[in-house]
């Protein structure tokens, strides 16, 4: 991958809204050289979409993480576009090794989580086999330092704080709109919703500033741009326990490592791992914290990727 694109996709993942202008300033070209880049990449589907991070918990959701194995390879696909059209199912990740599909729940409470996702075992019970269910407590997620010659130790924290926040119908439009399409213009809001464009403006300000609205970023087509991705899946022993707060450290350090999170469940932690080489990580894990077991899922594409679902 040459060196422009990566600062290109590098940047751009830390803000999806940032303008050609600015773009182009952060990997060093012009505004035209950056703008044609960046369609180049869209068109080529590289670049496979966008998306808004919410903070969910601050308007009351929870997130659970579900694993599947399908039971006819053979129907992946149809299965996958069914589950597209859940509302509450808000990411989807097929997987290539370790499990087949891997998908994120956000609902309203656990009680809501149980009803959606026994209704889809019972509709898919031919088809799929729920292999897991891990609810999340709290999710970090990192820049993809592996893009980037600098180093950025900045993390967004996720469903930490769990003060919940009213929004008006006004702001709850503008979040809509911005969940559904995080590019989309100020003034084209402005028209969607009949509200003046400063309104606008005001608004998603304020909506960033409750730290509802955490950032914007993308979607990259990892298969296509040969980035290898996997989500490991930690159990520390019972005396490792008390290492979870350095291994917090080692995640936020490493510059492959994109996520990290905790969970209820078999396993404690999640890491999400990206790189342009092979991923050999669990092997420096395994050397220095005591892990007790581990599941690799190595994925192939995701197919769904939102932080909010759909208003019904």
């Amino acid at each position: 991958m040459k060196a422009k694109i990566k600062k290109l996709l590098f940047e751009y993942s830390i803000n999806s809204r940032i303008t050609t202008k600015e773009l182009g300033k952060k990997i060093g070209t012009s505004q035209q050289s950056a703008s044609y880049l960046l369609k180049n990449l869209k068109k080529k589907k590289l670049i496979a979409g966008n998306t808004t991070i919410v903070d969910a918990i601050k308007l009351g959701f929870v997130n659970v993480i579900v694993g599947f194995n399908l039971l006819n390879p053979s129907l992946e696909k149809e299965i996958i576009d069914e589950l597209k059209e859940i509302s509450a199912i808000t990411s989807i990740e097929e997987g290539k090794e370790g499990i087949d599909i891997l998908v994120e729940y956000t609902t309203q409470n656990l009680s809501a989580f149980n009803k959606i996702h026994s209704e889809l075992i019972y509709k898919f019970y031919k088809k799929l086999r729920t292999v897991f269910v891990y609810p999340m407590i709290v999710n970090h997620e990192y820049h993809k330092n592996y893009l980037s010659r600098k180093f950025y130790d900045s993390d967004i924290i996720l469903f930490g704080d769990r003060i919940l926040r009213e929004l008006s119908e006004n702001e709850l439009a503008v979040l809509e709109e911005l969940v559904n399409q995080p590019t989309k213009k100020i003034i084209d809001i402005s028209e969607s919703l009949k509200i003046p464009v400063k309104t606008i403006v005001r608004i998603k300000r304020s909506l960033e500033k409750k730290y509802i609205i955490k950032g914007y970023s993308a979607i990259l087509n990892n298969t296509k741009l040969n980035i290898n991705r996997e989500i490991i899946f930690l159990r520390f022993s019972s005396e490792g326990i008390r290492q979870i707060d350095k291994f917090h450290e080692f995640t936020k350090n490493n510059k492959n490592i994109i996520k990290y999170m905790k969970i209820i469940g078999e396993y404690q932690l999640a890491i999400f791992v990206e790189s342009i080489k092979d991923i050999e990580i669990i092997r420096d894990i395994r050397a220095n914290f005591p892990i007790e077991s581990y599941l690799i899922i190595k994925s192939d594409k995701i197919h769904k990727k939102r932080y909010l679902p759909e208003r019904q």
